[in-house]
């Protein structure tokens, strides 16, 4: 299998097309999304790796459904972007399916000029790099049809073999030309690095003591359940925090949990009888016996934004030189191989400044400081702090201990504001809590390792 440990992750295209042979070689592959008899389908593919998530055995090639303006969409179905890793999407106008399925109107040369005229777009969407090279019927293809491609075009190859766009009838629009990697446009790209031992909430507590980052730049998701009446119960505990300038920013940096997606994983090794899922079981067993079961993902997702200039050209072009970037450039182009350990580098550093520089502090020897030392140091205002430092080890959040101190214990709120104030200066909160000081430790060891 084609070797990736590279930090691209998510990959979306998008490309203007013309749609040939009257929509009828793209109409005839689809099946309607509310049709629920697996008998009457139209083309399908088998489904073997996730059948116990939703029962069937196999998913139509294409699925169709229709808007209230009339307009026709034409996808591939979840079940078939979980088995096989990608999504394929377009949407044509609803007087052009009319015309094609109609069989009382003969299509004038002109009508027949007019559907290939006619520009609609199509969107392909990787959800992970990483999975689909892993995928089961990605290692199948990669056995029976591999001939020394780079991978951009082997990944290219592979979409298109079980979805043979030129057979559709879908084509570049520009030139009337079957459709190459390098006609899609870049809409999406998310950069990522795994980071274990760490979760969310120690990052939003470090960003609250040592962040540079404005706290209304930052988006907060929290865990939610569903109880027995079928309410959802949303927990204190937060499993993800995103960054952003601005409702349209292009470029998006988050932390967010990856515990539950790696159960999930195990999940579906354990509960897939064959020898592939088997063997993924063990290793997924001796990875978490060995390492931490939490798993921090941080990520970057660089966006094209209407009236914005798109942050993935802005990213990759650090010459200066004003150029499009392709899918084949952020993949297989060596000049770029480094830019996304930057981007990610980048990002620590907009987010925790010069901190994130500074040599690992735990690893070399100190160690935060203890009680006694608390007040030895800092004597009678030692109590203070100690009061502080109780409550912080019960469980209660930078935010809400403010909050705490304000509302319910009736403190006033100017004693609070210069107290908290007093702690983020001194760099006291970091020096009595060993989670903080840990948590930075990680986050500048995989500073100091990205390339």
């Amino acid at each position: 299998m084609l070797d990736y440990n590279g930090y691209i992750d998510t990959i979306k295209l998008r490309a203007k097309v013309r749609l040939t042979k009257g929509g009828g070689a793209l109409f005839s592959r689809t099946t309607k999304l509310n049709n629920n008899e697996p008998d009457s389908w139209g083309p399908t593919y088998k489904l073997e790796n996730t059948t116990y998530r939703h029962g069937y055995t196999k998913v139509p090639e294409l699925v169709m459904s229709q808007d209230y303006n009339g307009s026709i969409k034409c996808y591939t179905h979840k079940n078939f972007t979980a088995e096989y890793g990608y999504h394929i999407y377009t949407q044509v106008p609803g007087w052009l399916y009319y015309l094609d399925t109609n069989k009382g109107i003969n299509k004038t040369s002109k009508q027949t000029k007019a559907v290939s005229g006619t520009a609609i777009y199509l969107d392909i969407n990787i959800p992970s790099i990483t999975g689909l090279l892993a995928d089961r019927n990605c290692e199948e293809y990669y056995t029976t049809h591999f001939q020394g491609e780079s991978l951009s075009q082997f990944i290219w190859n592979y979409i298109n073999h079980r979805h043979n766009l030129e057979a559709y009838g879908i084509r570049a629009y520009d030139v009337d030309a079957p459709l190459v990697a390098n006609d899609m446009n870049l809409m999406q790209v998310d950069i990522a690095t795994n980071i274990r031992g760490r979760l969310v909430k120690d990052i939003m507590e470090l960003v609250s003591v040592s962040g540079y980052y404005a706290r209304k730049s930052m988006r907060i998701w929290n865990n939610t359940t569903a109880d027995e009446g079928g309410a959802y119960t949303t927990y204190q505990s937060p499993n993800g925090i995103e960054f952003r300038r601005g409702q349209k920013s292009s470029e998006i940096y988050k932390f967010y949990d990856k515990e539950l997606q790696v159960a999930q994983g195990y999940y579906d090794a354990i509960y897939t009888a064959d020898d592939f899922t088997k063997n993924r079981a063990k290793k997924i067993l001796t990875a978490t016996s060995e390492a931490d079961r939490t798993m921090l993902r941080y990520e970057v997702s660089l966006r094209r934004v209407a009236s914005r200039k798109s942050a993935i050209e802005r990213k990759y072009n650090t010459s200066g030189e004003a150029r499009n970037i392709y899918f084949t450039d952020i993949l297989d182009n060596t000049i770029y191989s480094r830019v996304p350990g930057r981007i990610l580098k980048d990002g620590l550093f907009n987010i925790f400044g010069s901190e994130i520089e500074k040599d690992i502090t735990l690893l070399l020897g100190e160690t935060e400081m203890t009680d006694t030392e608390i007040l030895q140091i800092k004597k009678t205002k030692g109590l203070t702090y100690m009061g502080i430092k109780y409550l912080l080890d019960k469980g209660m959040t930078n935010d809400q201990l403010w909050s705490y101190l304000h509302k319910t214990a009736g403190l006033n709120y100017e004693v609070v504001r210069r107290l908290r104030n007093e702690l983020r200066e001194n760099n006291i909160l970091n020096n009595m809590s060993d989670s903080h000081t840990r948590t930075l430790d990680t986050l500048r060891g995989v500073y100091k390792d990205l390339k």
